[in-house]
C-alpha cells in the first residue's frame, strides 16, 4: 500500500493541480464564468495558472482564515451578481485524476441535480483506496448509484480505526467538491455566522474594501468548511458517487507517510453562472 501511494505521489509531482481544476471547470462553463478564491498577495497569482481569469473574477483573501471563509468569500462576492438560485460548483486543487471525461460527467450530473432540486448541498463522494485519515468520510443513508442521496454520517479526519469501520458502512470519502444554489450554500452559514456574514458585506461594499476587508479577516476565527459546517448539518447535503477515476488526495495518510504534502492556498476554481440581466 505504500508502494501504490508512493506511486501516486510521484506521479502528482509531474501535475500542475491547479491547472488540472481550472481545466476542468472549463469542460463546464465557460472560462468567463469560472472564479478562484485566492490568498494575498493577488500579485502571485496573476502570474500563474490563474493569469487567464479577469481580475474581476479573481477572489482575493488578505489572509486564509480556513476553507469555511474561503466559501464563504466567494458566495458573498457572487450574490450581487447572480440569483440567489444560481448554481455553483466549488472545485479545489488539492488532488490528481486519471480519467477526466467520467469527472466532467460527474461535474454536469451534480450542476443538473442543483437545477432540479436547489434546496440541498450536493457533494461529490469517491470510494476509498483504503483508510486515510486526512480526508472526511461521507455514509450515505442508502447505497444508491445515479442517484443523490441523503448523508447518514459526515466524519472529518478520523484515525484509521474508525475510518475502516466508516469504509465497511459504506463510507466515501469527500473530495472537497461540492456545488449547490448560492441560497443553499450561504444557508449553511446562518444563524452561526450572521455577524461575520454582515461584516464581511458591508467591507466588500465599502469605499476603502481592501483595508476592511483586512481588517474584518483579522476579527475572524479559522473556520474549517467540511468540519465546522458540513459535517453539523448532514440533513441538508446530499451525496452524489464519484465513479472510478483514478481520482486520489494531494495529502497521503500519516500512519504510512511521514511527511504529507500541504493543501493549497486556494480554494480552486468555481464556475461563476452568467451575472443575472
Amino acid at each position: 500500500m505504500q508502494g501504490s501511494g508512493a506511486k501516486e505521489q510521484s506521479a502528482l509531482n509531474k501535475r500542475d493541480p491547479l491547472n488540472a481544476s481550472l481545466r476542468r471547470a472549463a469542460t463546464v462553463t465557460s472560462l468567463e464564468r469560472i472564479a478562484a478564491v485566492v490568498a494575498a498577495p493577488a500579485d502571485h497569482w496573476r502570474q500563474s495558472s490563474l493569469n487567464e481569469l479577469g481580475i474581476r473574477n479573481l477572489f482575493v483573501q488578505p489572509k486564509h482564515q480556513g476553507t469555511g471563509y474561503e466559501v464563504l468569500l466567494a458566495l458573498l462576492l457572487l450574490e450581487n451578481r447572480v440569483s440567489p438560485a444560481t448554481a455553483v460548483l466549488f472545485l479545489p486543487a488539492d488532488h490528481i485524476v486519471n480519467d477526466e471525461e467520467v469527472m466532467t460527467h460527474a461535474l454536469m450530473t451534480m450542476a443538473e441535480w442543483i437545477a432540479e432540486e436547489p434546496r440541498p448541498v450536493y457533494l461529490l463522494g469517491a470510494v476509498p483506496q483504503g483508510p486515510h485519515d486526512q480526508l472526511g468520510y461521507i455514509v450515505p443513508w442508502h447505497d444508491a448509484m445515479l442517484m443523490p442521496t441523503g448523508v447518514y454520517e459526515f466524519v472529518e479526519r478520523p484515525d484509521v480505526h474508525r475510518a475502516r469501520k466508516l469504509i465497511n458502512a459504506g463510507g466515501l470519502w469527500n473530495t472537497f467538491i461540492f456545488g449547490g444554489s448560492v441560497a443553499s450554500l450561504v444557508k449553511l452559514f446562518r444563524p452561526q455566522f450572521d455577524a461575520a456574514i454582515a461584516d464581511l458585506r458591508a467591507a466588500l461594499q465599502s469605499d476603502h474594501m481592501e483595508l476592511d476587508l483586512v481588517r474584518s479577516y483579522d476579527r475572524l476565527r479559522p473556520v474549517d468548511f467540511s468540519q465546522d459546517l458540513l459535517a453539523r448539518q448532514t440533513d441538508n447535503l446530499r451525496v452524489l458517487r464519484l465513479l472510478r477515476c483514478g481520482w486520489w488526495p494531494l495529502k497521503l495518510p500519516t500512519p504510512l507517510f511521514s511527511a504529507s504534502a500541504s493543501r493549497l492556498e486556494t480554494c480552486g476554481s468555481v464556475p461563476v453562472p452568467r451575472p443575472v440581466e
